[in-house]
């Protein structure tokens, strides 16, 4: 089965999240300043778990580079890592 790379992406952050003990609402109003609580913590959402069986939000690039500040990943770190744990799913040790 075919992954695409956000979708990697995303799940690696989810579980990155679990594992630091960041909660999903803090990081949202992290990842969203600009947006209202309700509002940041619903676009998370949408984009780590759509409800109802919909559609993914798609990250866009400056998010994902957003994400990797918040984390306080360099970006080209985070990616690998990402690459790493995709291949990890592909080829479970």
């Amino acid at each position: 089965m075919k992954i695409e790379f956000e979708r990697v992406f995303v799940r690696f952050i989810v579980n990155y999240l679990t594992e630091k003990r960041i909660s999903h609402s803090d990081f949202a109003r992290q990842l969203f300043p600009d947006l209202s609580e309700e509002i940041a913590v619903r676009q998370w959402r949408r984009i780590r778990d759509p409800r109802g069986g919909g559609k993914p939000r798609k990250l866009t690039l400056s998010e994902s580079e957003r994400i990797s500040s918040i984390l306080n990943i360099e970006f080209p770190s985070l990616i690998w890592q990402v690459d790493q744990y995709n291949k990890n799913l592909k080829d479970p040790k």
